[in-house]
């Protein structure tokens, strides 16, 4: 997160740039699982969604910038 302004950006297209940065600094953070992923595609099957594992690992990658960049914008904005 540090040095990485735009993901706290008003203008969606600055945020989007802050992800992409983000995901690419985190990438060799964290790599989820592909049984994870497998497992989340019948999941979504259940619900009637037709996904892949790419577009599952992709969400698990989205989803873990979000909470980061929620954690951040929670706790660490206050000191």
């Amino acid at each position: 997160m540090k040095g990485n302004q735009l993901i706290f950006s008003k203008c969606k297209k600055d945020r989007i740039k802050g992800y992409k940065k983000l995901l690419k600094a985190q990438k060799s953070n964290y790599e989820p699982k592909k049984n994870i992923a497998k497992d989340l595609v019948e999941a979504m099957e259940a619900q009637d969604y037709e996904i892949d594992v790419e577009q599952a690992l992709a969400y698990l990658r989205s989803s873990y910038a979000v909470f980061d960049r929620d954690y951040y914008l929670q706790h660490m904005k206050k000191k």
